[in-house]
């Protein structure tokens, strides 16, 4: 297995980062573990606490960040594996992970790709958001976040690495990539969390993330508003979890 590395960007993750660390250690396939960097973005509950017997390198933002894209590719600059995995703070890879990758990435034209999106509840609404996104990605082929995308070292840098953009740097990212090759849609899931949908009510925020959908794509998305508010319930999750 080429060296893995994978990067977790927080912002007040305490609830969710030990159960996805236990998670990767716990179910890679080869002997040999991944490397583990933590990239915090000014957590004030117990993220960088609750992460550090887990982690290899834990990397804590001096200043005030300027969105997800910017721990991202903090993260990535101080790894060292060929193999670059960037993994939202409450998603849980698939078992064999490492396994899954390394077979993606032996076929010919492949440079990265992601898991198939799912989310951690009963309701059957969740149902309709998994079908609606798995649709999405599908016409893109542009993965988000909590799909555990990863990509060839040299490729991501080649690329650019992730835009300076607090929305969908994900999905650009993919569109990047597909410049230099293939991205593959390993079948099988990567487990995210939903409280986002269960907190906002899961056919309204579907509603609203299926309007900035369409509106990245006509290059009509008012980025920094929409991203500011999301940025500052992160922030404020903190409060809460402690």
């Amino acid at each position: 297995m080429i060296k893995l590395s994978i990067i977790i960007p927080t912002l007040n993750e305490a609830g969710y980062i030990g159960r996805t660390l236990t998670s990767i250690l716990e179910y890679n396939f080869y002997e040999k573990k991944p490397e583990i960097i933590l990239v915090d973005s000014g957590s004030s509950d117990k993220t960088v606490e609750l992460a550090k017997p887990y982690v290899d390198k834990v990397i804590v933002l001096k200043t005030k960040t300027s969105g997800k894209w910017e721990a991202l590719n903090t993260g990535a600059e101080a790894s060292s594996g060929q193999i670059l995995l960037f993994l939202d703070a409450d998603t849980i890879l698939p078992k064999d992970y490492d396994k899954e990758i390394e077979t993606a990435l032996s076929h010919n034209g492949i440079i990265g790709g992601a898991f198939e999106f799912a989310l951690d509840g009963a309701e059957f609404g969740l149902r309709v958001v998994e079908l609606i996104n798995r649709i999405r990605y599908r016409i893109r082929h542009s993965f988000y976040g909590d799909q555990g995308v990863f990509v060839t070292r040299d490729m991501f840098f080649k690329a650019g690495m992730f835009p300076k953009r607090r929305l969908f740097e994900t999905s650009e990212l993919c569109k990047r990539l597909r410049r230099y090759g293939k991205l593959k849609l390993i079948n099988k899931h990567a487990l995210t969390s939903p409280r986002r949908f269960i907190d906002g009510g899961i056919y309204r925020v579907l509603l609203n993330d299926t309007k900035l959908w369409f509106l990245n794509n006509l290059g009509l998305l008012p980025d920094d508003k929409k991203a500011d508010v999301y940025w500052e319930e992160n922030v404020n999750r903190g409060k809460r979890i402690n």
